[in-house]
């Protein structure tokens, strides 16, 4: 086989595989949108199991809400507890959503979401807060779906 000919053929796998590579990367970028989405609904439904599913089952998970003193460390902290107590026992209503997103990266195996949040949070007290967050959500990828392993949202100063 010519040089020509073997060049020509590796160029045009290499192109191939970059293709494919792009192609996979937009898919995944895509599915944590949807992943990071259905997060927002199932906050702004106030929804325990519909969040339980959306969360890797590990030790290092990681949440800091908007209005946190601490922060949750752990499945059992960062979702069961923070999670089933607000929704329970502090929030009568919750209404947020990324409003904006700077960036969705991925590398295949972590995706991270960054960008802005609109919230609304109506507490059993009556009192209504309503601000904007920067937001940073990371997700891990679980067999063929991308589960959330930190969220922490702080609040924009005025």
């Amino acid at each position: 086989m010519s040089r020509i000919i073997r060049f020509t053929n590796v160029t045009i796998l290499t192109a191939g595989l970059a293709l494919l590579a792009t192609q996979a990367a937009a898919s995944d970028v895509d599915a944590v949108k949807e992943a990071n989405d259905a997060f927002y609904a199932a906050l702004s439904a106030r929804d325990v199991k519909a969040m339980e599913s959306l969360w890797a089952h590990t030790p290092y998970v990681i949440n800091i809400g908007p209005v946190s003193k601490s922060i949750a460390v752990g499945y059992e902290d960062a979702v069961t507890r923070y999670y089933g107590n607000n929704f329970n026992n502090v929030f009568s209503a919750i209404s947020a959503a990324m409003t904006s997103t700077a960036q969705i990266q991925t590398d295949g195996k972590l995706a991270w979401v960054v960008g802005t949040e609109s919230a609304k949070l109506t507490f059993k007290t009556g009192e209504v807060r309503e601000f904007t967050t920067f937001a940073t959500n990371v997700f891990e990828k679980d067999g063929d779906r991308w589960m959330i392993v930190s969220h922490q949202a702080g609040v924009v100063p005025k």
